[in-house]
């Protein structure tokens, strides 16, 4: 920036959904955050620019920052996605061009929890270090490798070696503008990445999509509610067996949501398994937190229903002993579990494309037809 008295303007370019709901936070926040790490006065728009991955399912972040400069006038751009973005094994949270003053933020790879903060933070790190670097907010920044992070994430030369990068799924770009890149190292940082693809794909939104689920459990917990057998059954199961009956109708109905809507991945090329385990433990997670959900609204209506349609003297005749609160959440629990199970069944009139909108984030439905179309190319030259 060569006029001091002239604000600096970031532009932010986002993906619809999450990654839009962070950048409207942002442009409120970030202005006084770069203030208080940089030089001078910022201003932060946001910006109508459309992020679209280019054929080879690669999102070329250089290209649509440079674009987004040139049409809003900012002097720099950072781009949000909720694309989980890989160099070779290493998730990347953010990586930019200093010399086109262009960044972006991975939002998986921020993690599940408090990910606005996580990313404000980054984009002032991003910004003030390497885009306008403090030393000299005129020139690009000379070293990729300043202000390490310690040893959850690390920033790197984009062009650096590592041992497992042979394997560039195109996910993190290829742009050899790309001189910074912030980086998660070890368990520690993967696991990190997949609770960020479990956060994007948002599974509370599953629940909604299974109505015929809901529908079938919602009729098997009501089976529990008014027959006195099931009530002597869940009150002599204790504690142990219900956490056990219930684990079970959570494991059954994950997995026939997940089979019976086509949701696992299965890949032929070797350079895809990776990104096949990663997207199959996202799935898995994503829906069971779903199932979790849907589990945990059903007990409350259960715990309801059986507290209002059960009255207390009643229950005690058939238990032969003075009813107490804990017999309602006992019932209620089992019964739960047992319409969980005929949910299950009842997850098979669910429509699957409801479910697969669901299930994935957009950045990440687009990420599988991508596989699909490489795995078919795969197939036929073998």
């Amino acid at each position: 920036m060569t006029d001091s008295s002239r604000a600096t303007v970031l532009g932010l370019v986002a993906d619809p959904g999450l990654s839009r709901e962070l950048a409207l936070r942002l442009v409120r926040d970030l202005p006084e955050a770069l203030e208080r790490n940089g030089d001078g006065r910022w201003e932060v728009q946001l910006s109508d620019e459309h992020i679209a991955l280019d054929q080879q399912g690669a999102l070329p972040m250089l290209e649509i920052g440079r674009r987004a400069r040139e049409r809003d006038g900012t002097d720099a751009v950072v781009l949000i996605t909720d694309l989980p973005r890989r160099a070779g094994s290493l998730p990347i949270v953010a990586d930019g061009g200093s010399a086109a003053r262009v960044g972006l933020v991975s939002l998986p790879a921020l993690g599940g929890i408090d990910q606005y903060r996580r990313c404000r933070d980054t984009i002032v790190r991003l910004v003030t270090r390497h885009l306008f670097p403090a030393e000299d907010r005129s020139s690009v920044g000379e070293s990729a490798d300043a202000g390490r992070a310690g040893s959850l994430t690390r920033l790197e030369p984009a062009n650096g070696t590592d041992d497992d990068s042979d394997d560039d799924s195109g996910t993190a770009g290829v742009e050899d503008e790309v001189d910074v890149r912030l980086a998660l190292t070890g368990v520690r940082g993967r696991l990190r990445l997949l609770g960020g693809i479990v956060r994007a794909n948002r599974p509370w939104r599953l629940v909604p999509s299974l109505s015929p689920a809901l529908a079938a459990a919602a009729a098997g917990a009501a089976f529990g509610i008014f027959y006195s057998n099931i009530w002597q059954l869940a009150t002599a199961l204790g504690t142990g067996r219900q956490v056990t009956v219930m684990l079970l109708a959570l494991v059954a109905m994950t997995a026939w949501l997940i089979g019976n809507n086509g949701l696992w991945e299965s890949r032929r090329s070797r350079s895809l398994r990776e990104e096949m385990v990663l997207s199959n433990l996202s799935t898995v997670l994503t829906v069971a937190c779903g199932v979790l959900i849907m589990f945990a609204l059903l007990f409350a209506l259960t715990l309801v229903a059986a507290a209002l349609v059960i009255p207390p003297h009643y229950l005690g005749s058939q238990l032969m002993r003075e009813a107490g609160f804990d017999d309602y959440v006992m019932i209620a629990w089992l019964s739960t579990s047992m319409g969980t199970v005929a949910g299950a069944l009842g997850s098979g009139f669910a429509d699957e494309s409801a479910v697969r909108q669901a299930a994935y984030s957009r950045r990440e439905r687009e990420r599988r037809a991508r596989l699909d179309r490489e795995d078919e190319r795969s197939a036929d030259q073998d």
